[in-house]
């Protein structure tokens, strides 16, 4: 029996206002359903997200989500046995970090999407260009990160909504991802088979057309509407393969 499943917060209520962050630099993995299901959606997250950035996408079967890569060297796989089917959704900079693990893990994947990332995430031609990278990392203060989120939406009523989905992570800990992903991408470029990509017009965090470099004649390209964060289009995980 496969079951709809919906976002089930692991941390208490105090937890969630506070927003205290673990004190650790390994990559987090919460279960956000686990129900038995036949099916598993891993999803990787972008950078300085947590669960909250897909609490509200609906969909059927279990899913596990990855985030925060200060440091994804020593990630064990996940268990998947009994699962029928594994599927792989991958966004921004989780793109990268999934094809670095994956291509490690060794476990049998069905399906795999990305959206609006590469597996070159700082790079002139393919990704976020270095020069661009390092001013963002640089200004990555309370107010350069709300600047940033607002980049990332498309449009007021998002930018509203988003007060909803926002991470609850230090700001320290966001800043030091950005760097460990700039050096971590240096030492890791892993390629792997993409079964599908998703890239919105209006990304203006990851340029669309050094997307579409990367991405040109290796897999099949769908345009979405809208900006960076595509959870309010792909706002179900069946959408994401249909």
């Amino acid at each position: 029996m496969i079951l709809d499943f919906k976002f089930q917060p692991h941390k208490s209520d105090s937890q969630l206002e506070t927003c205290n962050s673990p004190k650790v630099n390994s990559m987090r993995r919460e279960w956000i359903t686990k129900e038995g299901s036949r099916i598993l959606t891993l999803f990787f997250c972008g950078w300085g997200m947590d669960e909250r950035a897909v609490q509200h996408v609906k969909g059927k079967g279990d899913l596990l989500l990855f985030y925060d890569y200060r440091d994804i060297s020593g990630e064990e796989a996940p268990e998947v046995e009994g699962y029928e089917s594994v599927r792989v959704v991958a966004w921004s900079m989780g793109v990268w970090a999934a094809s670095v693990l994956l291509s490690r893990w060794n476990i049998p994947v069905s399906y795999r999407v990305a959206i609006n990332g590469t597996e070159r995430p700082v790079d002139e031609h393919y990704g976020i260009h270095p020069k661009i990278y390092l001013l963002t990392e640089r200004g990555m203060t309370e107010q350069g990160r709300d600047k940033f989120f607002a980049r990332m939406l498309s449009g007021k009523e998002e930018i509203e909504r988003f007060e909803e989905n926002k991470p609850c992570r230090d700001i320290d800990e966001q800043r030091d991802e950005l760097r460990l992903i700039r050096e971590q991408s240096v030492r890791e470029m892993s390629e792997m088979h993409w079964d599908r990509v998703y890239i919105s017009e209006g990304d203006v965090i990851f340029p669309v057309e050094n997307q579409r470099n990367w991405w040109r004649n290796r897999v099949e390209i769908i345009t979405l509407s809208g900006g960076h964060y595509p959870f309010y289009v792909l706002d179900n995980w069946e959408k994401i393969w249909k």
